[in-house]
């Protein structure tokens, strides 16, 4: 047996069978551990034909995951969870994936969100006792992959396998709630877990509590600094305390500018920079910054590290655009960049409107207000 997808579930009907229904003609098996579902989760995978076991739930996404890495019968595990879904692919294709004895695991282009591009993730990885799960939220089994690659001499490749995730779809209160105690516990347990930090400060600001999520942000930040080297996700502390920032009118200063030295060439930060421009009216130098984004292709774009909000070279740049050359009285030039943002995002009526000012103001009437509203 070549490959096992081993997955951990709880009241996921809603999902499910559109995730098993994605994989179950590529792997040889579906291992699900199921944590105390009480809708249709259990007959959902049966109907699927697949390999049920249950495990009361306690605080810990690691066991149930390691129960099911436990209970696969797979030279290779595929970690897969119910709301996400493998995009097509042909079963002989991962056969001859796998058939590489040197290869100890295989990334995967990964879509966290809709609208996001993808990043790379260690997904499929030999069933070995040695790769087990760690920690009770944000577990991760890369350093059992990485101990197991060092000691017999494999190698972590990247394969053309891809995996969208629509768990952020719909409403988010039931999970942030549940994460918010574990996240508090983890980072209890380890104050330095620099994403934890992140996912908390992420959750409170849903949850209401943004000046909790500052908090949370800087506390990151400052474990961040603690490090020898960032890793690039790092950046998302700067990018989620900086953009609060901006929102509010109140950039710490310095802050920015530590940014984009740690992280040079990371287009959130660069986003906010532009940003930050306007707001100084530089527009000179914003429309450099937004140029530079709206050249790059968001449908094709990939960086193995961190993945981007699509409309960060999409519509943002040219609404920014639009608005720097309306305040230098470039009305026309304007009026081309909203049409643009118009034309790549049709569903924002606010862009049509704008573009329409700048074609007024373009033409000197006097009716015309003064300019259009700022980009977010």
């Amino acid at each position: 047996m070549q490959l096992s997808a081993a997955l951990i579930v709880r009241d996921e009907e809603a999902v499910l069978a559109d995730c098993l229904r994605s994989i179950r003609d590529v792997v040889d098996e579906i291992v699900i551990v199921d944590t105390g579902s009480t809708d249709r989760s259990k007959q959902i995978a049966l109907e699927f034909g697949a390999r049920l076991f249950e495990r009361p739930w306690a605080d810990d996404f690691s066991a149930p995951r390691n129960e099911a890495l436990s209970r696969s019968r797979g030279r290779f595990a595929l970690y897969i969870d119910a709301d996400e879904r493998l995009a097509p692919v042909s079963r002989s294709a991962v056969e001859a994936l796998l058939g590489d004895d040197s290869v100890v695991c295989y990334t995967v282009l990964f879509q966290p969100q809709r609208g996001y591009t993808p990043y790379r993730e260690y997904r499929i990885f030999l069933n070995d006792p040695r790769i087990r799960f760690r920690g009770a939220i944000h577990e991760t089994m890369l350093p059992g992959i990485q101990a197991v690659a060092a000691a017999d001499g494999l190698t972590i490749a990247s394969s053309p396998l891809a995996i969208e995730h629509v768990g952020y779809d719909g409403d988010q209160q039931r999970k942030h709630r549940r994460n918010l105690p574990l996240l508090r516990a983890r980072l209890a347990e380890n104050p330095q877990h620099v994403f934890s930090w992140h996912h908390l400060g992420r959750t409170l600001a849903a949850l209401g509590d943004e000046d909790g999520a500052a908090a949370a942000w800087r506390r990151g930040i400052d474990a961040v600094r603690a490090r020898q080297e960032p890793t690039p996700a790092d950046c998302l502390l700067y990018g989620s305390l900086l953009r609060q920032e901006l929102d509010r009118g109140a950039v710490t200063p310095g802050l920015l500018e530590e940014a984009l030295a740690r992280f040079p060439g990371n287009h959130l930060l660069a986003w906010l920079h532009g940003r930050r421009l306007v707001a100084e009216a530089r527009y000179e130098e914003a429309i450099a910054v937004f140029e530079t984004l709206a050249a790059i292709d968001g449908t094709t774009f990939v960086d193995d590290s961190v993945a981007y909000d699509t409309r960060i070279f999409g519509a943002w740049p040219l609404d920014a655009l639009g608005l720097c050359c309306f305040r230098l009285g470039r009305f026309a030039e304007s009026a081309r960049y909203y049409a643009r943002a118009e034309a790549v995002a049709p569903d924002v009526a606010e862009y049509g409107v704008k573009r329409r000012l700048a074609e007024v103001s373009s033409k000197g009437a006097s009716t015309a207000p003064s300019e259009p509203p700022p980009p977010k």
